[in-house]
């Protein structure tokens, strides 16, 4: 039998042990390069429950579907400021106002009169008052939360819808909001609105804020607020289980990407929004 010498025994383990030291040194570098790779990929994520992250995604929001044209910035194709008619930015601006300091006025209408003309603005009575009860608000006051939310100032419009009841007339540089003499009543299912904020990145001068968003109504999914179009999958799976949590949004809901750009004052301003397709 031919015999083995202890030094090639010796050879062969040395060259064992660099084959695992290399291995091992390639594992290292792969899970340095790993952990690196996501250092960097998500240095710049804000925190989700920032007061930053939560006002911004609170600039559209779903408290009251019925004003502003509800939430036009979920639509089914990219939406920016140009594509927003300006009764619906000043509606949200002044929703977005907190009104502490508002005159209010009493009109009298004419005998047996419904309305009450107020320079030429019409407001209707209030049936319980029996008067025109009229806010009377500068519009630097409104300006302040439109040039936040938009970025540029109030472009003169005369007038606005408040909601489905009440109206603004801007005369002399002073909104005049009371009760609308025509009015509209909103019948039907109303529907039910999602929406979870997946991640929000500081990106230069810029915040992104990328969620999901589902709109249900008499147990049909939609792809997006703007228009009809069913998300099927949503549609089915929500007929099937009736629970949204965060992996139901993320599996079956619609992705958006919201982009807001820093202000001069260090505020940041909502650019657009679109659907990740």
């Amino acid at each position: 039998m031919k015999k083995v010498s202890k030094n090639n025994n010796n050879k062969e383990k040395g060259i064992l042990n660099d084959k695992v030291l290399v291995i091992l040194i390639g594992i290292l570098v792969v899970l340095s390069l790993i952990i690196i790779g996501i250092k960097i990929a998500t240095r710049n994520n804000l925190k989700l429950d920032s007061e930053l992250v939560t006002e911004l995604h609170e600039y559209f929001s779903s408290e009251d579907l019925s004003n502003c044209e509800g939430l036009f910035t979920y639509a089914d194709d990219k939406v920016e400021y140009s594509d927003v008619n300006s009764e619906s930015r000043l509606c949200l601006a002044y929703q977005k106002t907190e009104l502490t300091d508002v005159e209010i006025k009493e009109y009298k209408p004419k005998k047996k009169e419904t309305t009450c003309d107020v320079d030429g603005m019409i407001f209707r009575v209030d049936e319980e008052t029996e008067t025109c009860s009229v806010s009377i608000i500068d519009k630097e006051v409104i300006n302040k939360t439109y040039k936040k939310i938009f970025g540029k100032d109030i472009e003169d419009d005369e007038e606005f819808k408040v909601d489905n009841l009440n109206i603004c007339y801007l005369k002399d540089d002073k909104y005049y909001c009371g009760l609308s003499e025509t009015f509209t009543y909103t019948l039907g299912n109303e529907s039910v609105i999602y929406r979870v904020i997946e991640k929000a990145i500081e990106k230069g001068s810029e915040v992104i804020i990328y969620d999901y968003f589902a709109k249900i109504n008499d147990d049909t999914c939609f792809a997006n607020y703007t228009t009809t179009t069913i998300n099927e999958k949503c549609t089915n799976e929500y007929k099937e289980q009736k629970e949204i949590n965060y992996k139901f949004m993320k599996n079956y809901a619609t992705q958006y990407k919201h982009v807001f750009k820093l202000a001069d004052d260090g505020t940041y301003y909502w650019v657009s929004s679109e659907p990740i397709k």
